[in-house]
């Protein structure tokens, strides 16, 4: 058999192998399964095979189905007759074919641009220096975290996330005036639910401290 025409779309190629099929063409198509797994429609097309004996008849049939059959085209002069309007019908779905793969290249380009980005910023967020911050913690060692997070919050004074940070360590030390103030920067500078219910414990909690402590005796 002698390859008459080659796709890279198996919907396409199978079309193709239709309309021979129904003029009686012994046609196959080969590489269909490399053309599926060999990692992309161009890595191998489609081959649309005809026996050597149809090939020409074959073309013709193919040819006649991309354009339009002309005005004077007789009918009733052969065999291979197709409507006009199967073949009109026949150009439009390959072009909503075409238009589709066109769609699922650029999403698959997109999602490589999306992972190649993800996997370029992921070492950056595991080396975090915010690390050191968190294992001073767990040390106990708060001057330390402190230091650290205030050198970090003033390299990105409108991130809130280094004054949540910060808050957080004041809390822990008991300074509960220097992280309420930490926490309404953070809340200001963007205020997710965790932030404000964060923030209403604490003066809760101060509130609680101040009003358990002795007030000073009156001087006589």
């Amino acid at each position: 058999m002698i390859t008459l025409r080659t796709y890279s779309n198996p919907a396409e190629a199978a079309m193709a192998k239709s309309l021979l099929d129904d003029q009686k063409i012994v046609c196959s198509l080969a590489d269909e399964n490399s053309n599926l797994y060999g990692g992309g429609p161009l890595a191998m097309p489609i081959r649309l095979l005809v026996v050597e004996e149809q090939v020409e008849q074959a073309r013709h049939i193919l040819d006649d189905a991309r354009e339009p059959l002309p005005d004077d085209f007789d009918p009733g002069g052969g065999s291979l007759e197709i409507p006009e309007d199967v073949n009109q019908q026949i150009l439009s779905e390959l072009g909503k074919l075409r238009r589709a793969n066109q769609w699922i290249a650029l999403e698959v380009i997109v999602t490589l641009v999306i992972t190649v980005y993800l996997l370029s910023e992921l070492p950056s967020r595991v080396t975090s220096p915010w690390i050191e911050v968190s294992r001073a913690l767990r040390r106990y060692d708060y001057d330390t975290a402190l230091n650290l997070a205030k050198t970090l919050t003033a390299q990105n004074p409108k991130d809130y996330y280094g004054h949540q940070y910060l808050g957080n360590i004041y809390r822990d030390m008991g300074d509960l005036a220097h992280a309420e103030e930490e926490y309404s920067r953070a809340y200001e500078l963007s205020p997710p639910q965790v932030l404000q219910e964060e923030l209403k414990a604490l003066r809760q909690r101060r509130q609680h401290e101040e009003s358990a402590q002795p007030s000073p005796a009156a001087t006589p």
